[in-house]
């Protein structure tokens, strides 16, 4: 259960940010074509929208993955950095 709950979280907000830069695409379309001040209001709405949909996604999966201790620290050209004590 806990399974689906977290793949329901990930697919609303990855349909979330889809949508937001939908919105953006469509109004700034609509913007050019007719000029409106409201077109502009929902390209910046739909841009933040994605924007911020887009990293909470890639936040969720940061902590995750250092969560299970998956994330390790690389140096110069991909090398791992050696921990001196």
């Amino acid at each position: 259960m806990r399974n689906f709950t977290a793949w329901t979280i990930l697919a609303f907000v990855f349909l979330l940010a889809g949508e937001g830069f939908n919105l953006f695409r469509i109004h700034i379309e609509l913007w050019l074509a007719y000029g409106h001040w409201q077109d502009v209001v929902w390209t910046v709405f739909g841009l933040i929208l994605g924007f911020v949909a887009t990293a909470w996604l890639g936040g969720f999966i940061y902590y995750r993955d250092k969560k299970r201790n998956k994330i390790q620290r690389e140096g110069w050209r991909g090398r791992p950095v050696k921990r001196s004590r």
